[in-house]
């Protein structure tokens, strides 16, 4: 396994504009992280500065980083309305330009609100697997798997493991976030998504003194890794309080002491 960082774990400095995404990748390069993760809005302000996706593959080459994803904010797929759908369908497709133009081929995305899908999985359920099944169809004649994550926190994923089985396609897959299930489900659900994991989101909040996640136990999911044969990138997403650094460090280190 390797280490990952998604520039969501420097979002406060990044998106006030204190922070670039150059200097996000020098800080990976810096703490040894071997992977990193760009946020869709990060890039979005990066290309309206004058930047572009070329620049910033070459940089990542030249640190020695490998860009494994880019992640897709697509929160309406559980929209009623139609048309704020097929807006919502839109906007995954030029993202997968954008992969390739970095040489990946995950673009992580999302079910939708899976909070709303949790509350009325069986009115929701077939607006998003239709708006799946579009960015599919698109993602098959590229090469690209699609990495479904469970998103927000406190959310049950069974949803994005039912999807991903009726699908049954090697080109949808699923990016399992530990920090963002349920408390009271939250092991076995994450090892119930892991037979289909092509990226993994390791959340960190909170470190008692002696370095430790303490709202995680991240000796349980590294053994969960570990029995799942997971051999890929771990992608650490600090959202914790403080200075932004400080939680990438210890996050690094953490994820260093157990993968």
């Amino acid at each position: 396994m390797k280490i990952c960082c998604t520039s969501f774990s420097f979002n406060r400095s990044i998106s006030s504009g204190q922070r670039g995404l150059e200097e996000y990748l020098q800080i990976c390069q810096t703490l040894g992280i071997e992977g990193v993760e760009f946020w869709d809005e990060h890039l979005e302000m990066h290309l309206e500065k004058g930047g572009t996706i070329r620049n910033l593959r070459e940089k990542a080459q030249d640190l020695g980083l490998t860009v494994v994803t880019i992640a897709v904010n697509n929160h309406d797929f559980t929209s009623l309305d139609p048309n704020v759908r097929e807006k919502d369908v839109a906007r995954v497709f030029p993202w997968m330009d954008s992969i390739e133009e970095m040489g990946s081929k995950i673009l992580r995305i999302l079910p939708g609100d899976l909070i709303a899908l949790n509350k009325d999985e069986e009115a929701l359920y077939p607006f998003v697997k239709s708006c799946l099944e579009k960015c599919l169809r698109e993602a098959e004649q590229r090469n690209i798997c699609l990495a479904v994550e469970n998103c927000p926190r406190d959310t049950d994923p069974k949803v994005v493991l039912r999807l991903v089985e009726e699908f049954d396609s090697p080109y949808l897959k699923i990016c399992p976030d530990i920090g963002n299930i349920r408390e009271d489900i939250r092991y076995h659900s994450f090892q119930s998504l892991l037979p289909y994991a092509v990226h993994v989101h390791a959340k960190t909040y909170q470190f008692d003194s002696q370095g430790e996640e303490i709202t995680i136990d991240y000796s349980k999911v590294r053994e969960m890794l570990r029995q799942a044969h997971f051999n890929r990138y771990v992608c650490l997403e600090f959202e914790g309080e403080g200075d932004e650094r400080e939680g990438v460090e210890k996050s690094v280190a953490l994820l260093k002491k157990y993968l």
